[in-house]
């Protein structure tokens, strides 16, 4: 009876040890590595390998995923130059905004995406602005929040911020689109 008695407290105490896993309710937005270009599903250089009429892809490439975060509003902006009939330059503007419920996947990809043709008389430096605003589900925390960044060819920012409801981030990159 005695090792009966032992076999069940051991039991218990080892049932109560194993059910004390701690879970984490805090929410937090993505963290940043920062932006990538594509084009026909290659990688291709910000500064040289974008020309007039190709078809981008800018992705903002998380280092790491949020956190209980239930809806995400994702605003882009390319502020390119194009040539005018009369031969002066004006900016043209693309803009991109959609919503979704946050699980860190957005398009069935990783990251958030921005997909735009560029203008057949474009050249010159452009610009991508990049904004997100997250509602939370937990108690908002701040985390890691990003930097300037130069990754290989590309140069830029890329920041987030949070509060106790909602967090946000904003990110700009530029490019330039090269004659042929």
């Amino acid at each position: 009876m005695k090792h009966y008695s032992l076999f069940v407290v051991l039991t218990c105490i080892l049932i109560s040890l194993s059910s004390c896993k701690k879970n984490d309710y805090s929410s937090y937005p993505p963290t940043w590595k920062g932006f990538q270009f594509t084009s026909n599903a290659q990688e291709v250089n910000p500064r040289t390998g974008i020309f007039a009429g190709d078809k981008i892809t800018v992705i903002a490439m998380q280092d790491q995923k949020g956190h209980l975060i239930n809806a995400t509003t994702y605003n882009w902006t390319a502020i390119i130059p194009v040539e005018q009939e009369d031969g002066s330059w004006k900016n043209d503007t693309i803009k991109k905004s959609y919503h979704t419920n946050y699980d860190g996947y957005v398009d069935g990809n990783f990251d958030p995406t921005f997909q735009f043709t560029v203008p057949v008389k474009a050249l010159g430096p452009s610009t991508v602005k990049f904004s997100a605003t997250y509602a939370f589900s937990g108690e908002g925390i701040q985390v890691s929040d990003g930097s300037n960044y130069e990754s290989g060819s590309a140069s830029g920012y890329i920041y987030s911020t949070s509060s106790a409801a909602y967090g946000s981030a904003n990110g700009s990159v530029r490019f330039t689109v090269n004659a042929k």
